[in-house]
């Protein structure tokens, strides 16, 4: 029953945009002030359900068949029904007629009144920019619907029998303008299309329809307000009056120009690919094993005779070396440079005409069980004269005597067949004098210390299983008898034909200690990776350590079901966390010059942390409370103090009763007590051991670069520690007593100001009321996160891929309701990755709000993200805790 006391009046159409499955996307004022709620609740509603119906099922299928009844009998033409209102009152009588939508993620527009108004082509509603709006002729000076003034797609109604448009803000709004810049005449709108697509417009005729009304849909440019050309897909109704005339057009536009322009660099791209592929000598094929699909283009088809694209594998296998037919094309693929994801190498292909010198290269994708899911590759025939490698052997000779390095070539029995000019001048012999001669009489060695020969050297080098490294013990013996044996730093490898072949020569590499110049910069980078290997063991021991109260405590949980050993668990947790982050800054050093002031004893602990990770030596720190704070790189000053500590360890002659102390002091320098320190206040630290300690003879070379009196090692310790103290202001010393130990003394200059403290994280609290978005490609995280957000009380949806993550941020902008906050993960294995997505997201909706989530616990590289416009910085591991607060910050931030 419909009545006049509980009916609302309303003097507009109440307008729904629904999708195929019969779903509320967005809705007018109209239709909230029908049913009775605000339009934003009818959102997410079926559209079945806002009406009564008197037969009703609880079959699950039930609402599905109504949807589907309801199309069919509302589609073009008006229905009757019964609208429910949300408020406790009586059905409303109503007329909906449904309209199908062209161009947009909206399947169709529903336009539902009164039954008491009878819809008329001369009765004069509201313009909106609506297709479900189709009868009315006459545009009006009110506005569009607040549908078409927010959403993303721009509504005109066009009428031809008064020349007069009608557009919304967003029309407007795509083309530069604002509400009141364009004249709402037939005229100005066509005096925005480009000249070309005149015969596309969708206000030409052509010839009218027998009955009824015409849908259309076209693409054209429209003219921008700075003067270039938007395209637009224009899509609507044609509406005809009783003699066939056109009267009436209405339509939405939307922007596809970011689609266009992707197809005019496919368009592009496809084009080189044809010239270098299909018109040119390059053999390119796509082997995607997953879907078992194959491709190559003409030139491979042409090298390999493969006409259909289902024998592409098995011309390929043709084509390439006789190992690839053994193996098959996953494993040929797989085994070169795996650590990468493109290779490139010079094969011989067996054509028709014999075997050619070829290059080939491929990018591959593996799937996180490192099973080959697909390879994308080319292979381009060289020319002739280049034998079987893209460098003549004939311009080998010249190419390694530009070396700075001396170059010793033998064949597989050690017997030299090539040295450049610079081993000709260290070794004293010619090409001419040792072509020939076995590498023993040409490479001779003697140890630096005692000047014996060392003849065993690079035999027992070449027979070691550890990787080749630079050896700076020996001196080499110059065939000119005049010449004092010359100290080298040397390395050697075996030469292969293949991976795992057998040998067929040896290479010797040698170079004068005192030509290999490096800069300061130089020399710590190098160091800090010679050192990690060093550290790998220590660091291993003491993570082991955490693991097992980590996994101690999960498992005493879980089978006793005592949660008591829980927080340790979790504190160990946070100390490997810890421990990660010291190793990141070790590894990687600081990414920028920018110093910072920093408490002086924070520095040596860090550095301990790592430096005696695993060692059974005693290492302490004593830095009471008042010393000074420095400024420096913290990085760098770390890496210092780890090396000090290294090396301490390595001189003890019995490591289990070693000692290593820190001391930590406030001085005042007058002028010359350091030289060339200036007079002032610093701060003294001392790195005092109980080791072996240093010959007299060795003292005064321990700072050069590359010098060492160990077996192992690079000698570039202390050289990276007297680079790194004097970038700073600084000054070292030494002194050393053989069979007691070994004092470092450093001064560093007092900071002019106190330690730079972060400010008190407030507690978390629980917004509750917000979207969230997460990205990462590991289930066992998302499934973790997923329980997270759902204690937090926040709504959310995962996704595994940068491409996933994409399209759920645009289906719900579309509809005007946006994520609060998404968390992007930044590697994510076969697909885009969190920076990459972010990037996109930020072109859909600049006012996204993204939180890096990573493994990586890095202050440069948190710095570096939120620079490009992230609002937080979430690392793993994470707590519910650190997860809440990360959202509140993102979520509070304006």
């Amino acid at each position: 029953m419909n009545s006049t006391a509980t009916n609302p009046s309303f003097s507009e159409a109440a307008l729904l945009v629904l999708d195929a499955s019969g779903t509320v996307r967005a809705a007018n004022d109209a239709a909230g002030r029908l049913w009775q709620t605000a339009p934003a609740d009818l959102a997410g509603q079926l559209v079945v359900s806002l009406f009564a119906f008197e037969v009703t099922s609880s079959d699950p299928g039930w609402r599905e068949s109504q949807w589907e009844v309801l199309v069919a009998t509302s589609l073009g033409r008006s229905l009757t029904l019964q609208a429910q209102p949300f408020e406790p009152v009586p059905p409303i009588d109503v007329r909906i007629q449904l309209q199908a939508a062209h161009g947009s993620e909206s399947a169709y527009f529903a336009r539902v009144e009164t039954a008491t108004r009878a819809p008329s082509l001369s009765e004069n509603t509201p313009a909106v920019a609506a297709v479900a709006a189709v009868s009315n002729p006459t545009p009006v000076d009110d506005g569009p619907s607040l549908l078409a003034a927010r959403g993303p797609l721009g509504f005109f109604d066009l009428d031809l029998t008064s020349g007069r448009v009608a557009t919304s803000p967003a029309w407007k709004k795509m083309l530069g303008y604002a509400a009141g810049e364009l004249p709402d005449t037939h005229e100005s709108w066509r005096s925005l299309i480009h000249p070309d697509d005149t015969a596309a417009l969708p206000d030409r005729a052509g010839k009218p329809p027998l009955t009824g009304n015409r849908d259309f849909s076209v693409e054209i440019r429209l003219r921008h307000r700075l003067g270039h050309y938007v395209w637009v897909q224009s899509s609507g109704i044609q509406l005809f009056g009783s003699d066939h005339s056109l009267q009436r057009v209405l339509g939405i536009n939307l922007d596809i120009n970011e689609r266009k322009e992707a197809e005019e660099l496919g368009f592009a791209s496809e084009d080189r690919l044809d010239r270098l592929a299909d018109a040119g000598r390059l053999a390119v094929f796509d082997l995607d094993f997953a879907k078992a699909e194959y491709w190559g283009s003409a030139a491979f088809s042409a090298l390999a005779g493969a006409d259909d694209t289902a024998a592409v594998p098995d011309a390929l296998l043709q084509l390439l070396p006789g190992a690839a037919t053994e193996e098959g094309l996953p494993a040929f693929f797989s085994a070169p440079d795996p650590a990468n994801a493109f290779f490139s190498q010079t094969i011989a292909v067996r054509s028709a005409g014999g075997e050619k010198p070829a290059m080939i290269g491929a990018h591959r994708q593996w799937s996180r069980k490192r099973e080959l899911l697909r390879v994308v590759g080319f292979i381009l025939p060289l020319p002739a004269g280049l034998g079987d490698g893209p460098v003549p052997s004939a311009l080998l000779p010249g190419m390694l005597d530009t070396l700075g390095e001396a170059v010793i070539v033998t064949d597989a029995r050690a017997q030299l067949v090539y040295l450049n000019e610079k081993a000709a001048h260290l070794t004293g012999w010619t090409l001419a004098e040792a072509r020939n001669l076995k590498l023993g009489d040409v490479f001779k060695l003697v140890r630096r210390e005692d000047g014996h020969p060392d003849d065993t050297a690079v035999d027992l080098v070449l027979a070691a299983e550890e990787q080749p490294r630079l050896y700076a013990e020996h001196a080499l013996v110059s065939h000119a008898t005049d010449k004092a044996p010359t100290p080298v730093v040397w390395t050697t490898r075996q030469i292969r034909a293949s991976g795992e072949g057998a040998a067929t020569g040896i290479v010797v590499v040698f170079r004068d200690p005192k030509e290999m110049t490096l800069t300061p910069e130089e020399i710590i980078r190098a160091n800090r990776f010679d050192s990690l290997g060093q550290l790998a063991g220590g660091i291993a021991h003491d993570f082991n350590n955490l693991l097992t109260t980590i996994l101690g405590g999960i498992s005493t949980a879980k089978d006793n079901r005592d949660y008591t050993k829980l927080e340790d668990a979790e504190s160990a947790c946070l100390a490997a966390k810890l421990l990660t982050r010291q190793l990141l800054t070790f590894a990687k050093g600081s990414a920028s010059t920018a110093q910072q002031v920093v408490a002086t004893s924070d520095i040596l602990h860090d550095a301990v942390r790592i430096a005696a990770a695993g060692t059974t030596a005693v290492v302490e720190v004593h830095a009471p409370e008042n010393i000074s704070p420095i400024q420096a790189d913290r990085g760098q000053i770390i890496q210092v103090f780890q090396n000090l500590v290294i090396n301490a360890l390595q001189a003890m002659p019995d490591v289990s009763k070693g000692r290593v102390q820190l001391r930590a002091t406030n001085v005042r320098l007058a002028e010359n007590d350091v030289p060339p320190l200036p007079a002032g206040d610093y701060v003294q630290i001392e790195v005092q051991d109980n080791g072996s300690g240093i010959a007299p003879a060795h003292i005064d070379k321990i700072f050069d670069p590359f010098y060492t009196t160990k077996k192992t090692g690079t000698g570039l310790g202390l050289a990276t520690v007297l680079s790194i103290v004097r970038q700073h202001g600084g000054q070292i010393g030494v002194d050393s007593t053989v069979g007691t130990g070994t004092t470092f003394t450093l001064f560093f200059p007092k900071a002019d100001r106190p330690v730079e403290t972060a400010a008190r994280i407030a507690p978390a609290l629980r917004f509750g009321t917000g979207r969230i978005l997460f990205l990462d490609d590991d289930p066992k995280i998302c499934e973790l996160t997923g329980g997270m957000l759902t204690s937090l009380e926040y709504t959310h949806d995962i996704v595994r891929t940068g491409e996933d993550a994409i399209a759920f941020y645009r289906r719900y902008l579309n509809v005007g309701r946006p994520y609060d906050a998404v968390v992007l993960d930044l590697n994510v294995v076969g697909g885009m990755g969190g920076e990459e997505c972010f990037k996109h997201l930020r072109d859909l909706h600049p006012e996204v709000r993204a939180i890096v989530n990573s493994g990586y616990d890095s202050e440069d590289m948190a710095r570096h993200y939120l620079d490009m416009g992230f609002v937080g910085y979430l690392t793993k591991p994470y707590r519910v805790g650190d997860l809440g607060r990360a959202l509140k910050a993102a979520l509070g931030k304006t």
